[in-house]
Formats: structure tokens, sequence, C-alpha cells
């Protein structure tokens, strides 16, 4: 199931704070708008009595501060519970596996690795390398660059020898050229979902290789 979810950060610690009611500072600035504007009517000249014009301008300008103020507050409020929501999310992702920016993965010793590679566009001859618990070296796979975007690469778990690897933690690193450079392209793996923190940076999320992703940053659920 794919889960697309906003990168904005929001404070999940203050969920748990009590707001208290206060007076804003636009409501006091229209109580000391509206007393000087009556003060001013009471000592008007009758004979050259103030401008409407200026009045309704004046009474304008505030109201139109008024307004965003409301505004803030309820985006705010929206803000908070959209990461009410998220937080719930979030707890359902324990126990399950997550594909995420990240190098780490677990082989089972059975079904293929599913692994993923961003490829940029213009990129050409394009490897992944696949390394053991040791760093070893136990496989190296060509990657397609016929498309920029996520690239799918299946690992079926053997050496280029027709070894079956041992089921285990690995990790992949993928290399190309563009321009005429050699570059390294960003990976995506599966990972099972061991806990998620709420704080004030956002929704962590703590993978089985002790690894840390953002929630906003997973492309797949399973």
């Amino acid at each position: 199931m794919a889960n697309s979810v906003s990168s904005t950060q929001f404070d999940y610690s203050s969920l748990n704070v009590r707001n208290t009611t206060t007076r804003t500072q636009t409501e006091e600035q229209q109580d000391r708008f509206m007393k000087l504007l009556v003060k001013q009517l009471q000592s008007q000249d009758p004979m050259n009595p103030m401008d409407n014009a200026q009045t309704t301008s004046q009474i304008a300008q505030i109201n139109t501060v008024s307004g965003i103020e409301k505004l803030n507050q309820t985006m705010a409020g929206m803000a908070g519970m959209y990461a009410g929501t998220q937080v719930m999310q979030a707890a359902g992702l324990i126990g399950k596996e997550v594909l995420s920016p990240g190098k780490g993965f677990h082989f089972d010793g059975n079904a293929a690795a599913d692994l993923r590679v961003d490829v940029p566009y213009g990129a050409s001859n394009a490897m992944l390398s696949v390394y053991d618990s040791t760093g070893v070296e136990v496989a190296k796979l060509p990657v397609s660059t016929d498309q920029a975007g996520l690239s799918a690469v299946k690992w079926d778990g053997k050496k280029a020898d027709g070894t079956m690897m041992a089921a285990g933690d690995y990790k992949i690193t993928v290399t190309a050229e563009k321009d005429g450079k050699k570059i390294a392209l960003d990976t995506s793996t599966w990972q099972k979902v061991k806990s998620v923190e709420f704080g004030s940076d956002g929704v962590g999320v703590y993978l089985a290789d002790g690894g840390k992703t953002n929630f906003g940053s997973i492309i797949q659920i399973q």
C-alpha cells in the first residue's frame, strides 16, 4: 500500500501540552484601536468632522489583521488534527515492513530481495553491489537506466557462481556514470519497523537494522 505524507515537520510534543486561553496581540490592538477611535469621535470638531473614508480605511485595516489572526488559528488547529492522525498512522507501522531510503536489508534465505535505485536523468552504466555483514561484496547486478526515477532490482540471494547466500543482513551500494563522471546513486530498501518516535522534529521511524528514517520518507508499506 503506497503511503503519501507531507514532509512538513510538526512539533508532536505539543500535542500533550494543555493550552491556556489568553488575549492575543491582535485582540489587544483591536481594543486600543476602538478606544482611540471613540476618543477621536468624542473630541472631533463638529465643524470639521473626521473624514469618513479615512475612518473606514482604518477599520478595514484592523479587520484585515483580525482576519489573518483567525486564519492562522484555524490553520494551527488543522495542523494539530493532521498531526494526531499521523501519530496513529505511524504507530500502526510497528512490526510491518516499509520501503524507505537506505542501504540495509534483511535476506530471509528464500524470497528474492526487492531493492530500489533512484536513477537520475542522464545516468548510464549503473551497477548495484551487494555486501554481506562483514563488508565482503557477494553479488553485482546491473540497474536499468532507461527511465529516471526509482528502478527496481531483484537479488535472488545468489553469488556470481550460483552459490546461495545464507539468511542475514546485507547492504547495497550503486554507482553509475553521468556527464563523464562516476557517481553514487541513492537507494531504498525494505526494513521491518521496530518503533516510532514523536518529537519536535517530526515522526521518526526506527528500523530493524538500527537505522532511522522520517515518516514522510516512507515509500511503501507491506
